[in-house]
């Protein structure tokens, strides 16, 4: 598909939520589409609050015709709240002075929601007046959401603030992008008009997988190997140990590695499991290469509000990189997935060991399965088409003028 909805080219400014480094969301979400949308000829940058990679603080380059823009951090205050509220500052004068026709704000939380919400409450709309505001969503923020999560030791005055930009950021703009259909829903609830709300799943550059997935070659030599790759958001260690339990009294030769790094250190509650070997962060360069050692990749997602709105970037990479899957039917996971990887009811702890051993007793089957993941990727889940989900609210957002 080519981008010809515009009649010339537009200046889009992507609002990142926090680094490029250690999560996810602006490395897999915010810059693949910028790239995207770029190709199509717009001129995009991508605005990025550094607060958790400094390193990067003032920087910027360019990224395939992309703008990369990281804002200065303030100097260190006695106040935790004003230091943040100075960064969001400098992050809307960055995004401001550079005079965008849209912005798309990522999270409608921390620094990326104060600028969204700063936008909205600037006088005028249009090219006279404030840029026209889409807001994107791509977590359960509020209670019950991520914000309650304990590992992140949130006080309960940041919850409540939390949660009040989460219901704010979903009812206040032009239109809004979701990951899913239970985010759709909340934004609906929370005033978000239902023709404005567009579900922009997450997506997968094809071009850094698929050469580096797996061929119809025999299962390698040695001990079947299976991958856990995870931060844990979504995934508790008390799950994976009674899983791997049981696969390992069927298989005492699988082994299992573990690709990710946990927000509390959750990894480590894993390293005296028998066969499991914890490799931790590893450079999104190495990836695939990394994922595709394995013989089947395990998603035991809990069935939980935050992952019922998610729509997991880590799922579509495993996916790429060729590796059958054995997931739990939660959320968007029956929906990415389809038939191209053995689903099992959430908590099935017995249902889904059996489900790994029957994958690792049959590499037939596994492969059959990689290759039909790879190629639900490339049909539903690259940035081309993702991308024009974007620019349908893009567009939707003229009729504010």
């Amino acid at each position: 598909m080519t981008e010809s909805s515009f009649e010339k080219p537009w200046r889009i400014a992507l609002v990142a939520p926090f680094g490029l480094r250690a999560k996810g969301t602006t490395r897999a979400r915010v810059l693949p589409l910028a790239r995207q949308l770029a190709r199509w000829g717009h001129q995009v940058a991508v605005f990025v609050p550094p607060y958790d990679s400094p390193e990067d603080a003032g920087r910027r380059w360019n990224d395939a015709g992309v703008e990369v823009i990281h804002c200065a951090l303030p100097r260190p205050a006695a106040s935790g709240t004003a230091w943040h509220l100075a960064l969001a500052w400098r992050l809307l004068g960055q995004v401001r002075a550079w005079r965008p026709d849209v912005v798309h704000a990522f999270k409608p939380k921390g620094p990326s929601g104060l600028v969204a919400a700063a936008l909205w409450l600037w006088p005028g709309r249009g090219r006279n007046g404030r840029p026209r505001l889409v807001v994107d969503s791509d977590d359960w923020e509020g209670p019950g959401g991520w914000n309650d999560d304990p590992r992140i030791g949130y006080s309960s005055l940041q919850r409540r603030f939390f949660a009040w930009q989460e219901r704010y950021g979903l009812s206040h703009a032009d239109a809004w992008t979701v990951t899913s259909e239970c985010l759709r829903r909340r934004a609906m609830a929370f005033g978000a008009a239902p023709e404005r709300v567009f579900i922009l799943h997450n997506g997968i550059e094809l071009a850094r997988w698929m050469p580096a997935g797996r061929r119809e070659e025999p299962t390698p030599a040695g001990p079947p190997v299976a991958v856990l790759y995870t931060r844990f958001a979504g995934v508790r260690p008390a799950d994976v140990r009674a899983i791997w339990t049981r696969v390992r009294a069927g298989r005492p030769d699988a082994r299992l590695m573990v690709v990710g790094r946990g927000q509390g250190g959750e990894e480590r509650e894993l390293a005296d499991l028998p066969g499991v070997m914890i490799v931790g962060w590893v450079e999104p360069e190495a990836l695939p290469e990394q994922l595709a050692a394995a013989q089947v990749a395990l998603v035991p997602w809990a069935d939980t509000p935050p992952n019922r709105g998610r729509h997991s970037a880590k799922v579509l990479e495993l996916m790429a990189a060729g590796v059958p899957i054995v997931a739990c039917a939660v959320g968007e996971l029956p929906a990415t997935l389809g038939d191209a990887a053995v689903l099992v009811p959430p908590g099935d702890e017995a249902a889904f060991a059996r489900a790994v051993l029957s994958l690792l007793a049959d590499p037939a089957m596994g492969r059959r399965m990689a290759a039909a993941a790879r190629a639900r990727v490339a049909g539903l889940f690259t940035w081309e088409r993702l991308a024009a989900v974007a620019m349908a609210a893009y567009r939707t957002t003229r009729n504010e003028d």
